[in-house]
């Protein structure tokens, strides 16, 4: 929107400048302005519609990037990397900073917290993002008790998308919060099923 907004200014200026002003190193300036940003909307233009994704991709950014571009979600999910994890795989450790984000496409794990079960965690969910916005360590240990399909990234880039990459790191910011949201009401069920 911001770029269209620059384009039509550049067009009244030019408009402007041709004929009430008849300035012609005005026109050339305005014109370099259209032109620069004519070119960065077709650049974006092109890496969205280019932009292609799987099934479990289209799944993760349905369920936790909605609202980015295609061509930002792209440089994100390509930012990690998609793999499958035995049973037993250790993802995050209490008290100590996680390798990585990770997000839970299928499989289980369990949330224990000082030696004691405190939650099992389903698919569609993070693992070790609390730490992202907190105090830089699990409040949790998590571990698949299931051969499980992830996709996670190296928590150096997760730190650096402030600063590299904004759009996105607001967009995660939302999908933690939205996340953790499902994860308190999953357990708020869970507990009063087993106090009735």
């Amino acid at each position: 929107m911001l770029r269209l907004l620059v384009i039509a200014s550049a067009l009244t200026g030019i408009a402007y400048d041709l004929i009430w002003l008849r300035n012609p190193v005005g026109v050339f300036w305005e014109g370099l302005l259209l032109l620069v940003n004519s070119g960065q909307l077709y650049l974006l233009w092109r890496r969205d519609r280019n932009a292609k994704f799987s099934e479990e991709e289209e799944t993760f950014l349905s369920e936790h990037l909605v609202g980015l571009s295609p061509s930002k979600c792209r440089a994100f999910l390509d930012m990690g990397r998609w793999e499958d994890l035995p049973d037993g795989t250790i993802l995050t450790r209490q008290g100590q900073r996680p390798n990585f984000l990770t997000y839970l496409a299928s499989g289980a794990a369990s949330v224990v917290v000082d030696d004691r079960v405190i939650a099992d965690l389903r698919p569609k969910h993070y693992v070790g993002e609390m730490s992202f916005l907190g105090d830089d360590t699990a409040s949790a240990t998590v571990t698949l008790n299931a051969s499980s399909r992830v996709w996670r990234v190296e928590t150096p880039k997760i730190e650096r998308l402030d600063d590299d990459h904004p759009a996105i790191w607001s967009a995660l910011r939302v999908s933690f919060a939205n996340d953790m949201r499902r994860k308190i009401v999953i357990g708020n069920s869970a507990a009063s099923v087993r106090d009735t």
